[in-house]
């Protein structure tokens, strides 16, 4: 898979997400006894020949203001090297802005003692909050 197909997959993953959450936060407010919602990131990410699709894990971060926020996580990533694919805990710095997320998350790998970089963008989903 080339890079620009998985940045399309990965943009179109998002709009999706972000278009069910949408919908789940009118149904809530029309039916308030239920609360659905989605909390947390999801990112994509792409390096040399590498591709990798990103939950936020634990993160500390440093609150700049209401908008920005600087800091590091740990990413769950499901990624794809050489067209191989896995699953690997990701390290990232980030900088928050709003509800987006720069994230820079590297991997190790220990068959070829290897580090690799890559760099991203996620959106962070927040629970509404109740009246």
């Amino acid at each position: 898979m080339n890079l620009k197909k998985t940045i399309i997959l990965g943009v179109a993953l998002l709009i999706s997400t972000l278009t069910y959450a949408q919908e789940q936060e009118k149904k809530d407010e029309e039916n308030p006894k239920w609360d659905i919602g989605l909390e947390g990131m999801l990112g994509v990410a792409a390096g040399n020949d590498f591709y990798a699709f990103n939950v936020g894990g634990p993160s500390l971060m440093l609150r700049l203001n209401d908008d920005w926020k600087l800091g590091v996580g740990a990413l769950p990533s499901f990624y794809i090297k050489e067209g191989k694919t896995g699953a690997k805990l990701g390290v990232s710095p980030r900088i928050d802005y709003k509800s987006f997320v720069l994230i820079a998350p590297f991997f190790h790998f220990d068959s070829t003692d290897e580090w690799v970089w890559s760099i991203g963008l996620g959106y962070k989903f927040h629970k509404k909050k109740s009246n």
